[in-house]
């Protein structure tokens, strides 16, 4: 009867941990970014494009997410965060370009005369056109 209640008790706690932190949810995945591309012209002056080494065919919307910090004179930009998405549910996969996948990154001014560097080494990011 001891070891029942026991058990029951130590189940309960961990019902409660997993309840109170919640589902961690995927394993996140980090890429280096490799490239930048402008939307051109017609396009958000405030979005650019940064490029990731992608051997797969597509990901799935919201997938992959960046952040950068900005200065007058840079945009540093951060590991490219790849959620993949939860369950057995598919989605319709984003396409890859030349072994590349390309996530939008909204900045706070226009990118003007600013270069836009990987924030882990300051590698300076080298523009491709549309398409490229």
């Amino acid at each position: 009867m001891r070891r029942s209640i026991a058990f029951v008790a130590a189940c309960a706690g961990l019902l409660a941990v997993v309840a109170y932190c919640g589902d961690p949810g995927p394993a996140q995945l980090r890429h280096r970014p490799v490239a930048m591309r402008l939307l051109g012209e017609g396009g958000d002056p405030l979005v650019i494009m940064i490029g990731i080494g992608w051997a797969g065919d597509g990901w799935c919307s919201g997938q992959l997410t960046v952040t950068a910090t900005e200065t007058p004179t840079e945009v540093r930009v951060d590991d490219v965060v790849d959620r993949p998405p939860r369950g057995d549910g598919g989605c319709a996969g984003l396409g890859a370009s030349n072994g590349r996948a390309w996530v939008d990154l909204t900045l706070s001014a226009p990118i003007g005369t600013r270069t836009v560097v990987r924030a882990s080494d300051g590698f300076v990011l080298p523009v491709v056109p549309l398409g490229g």
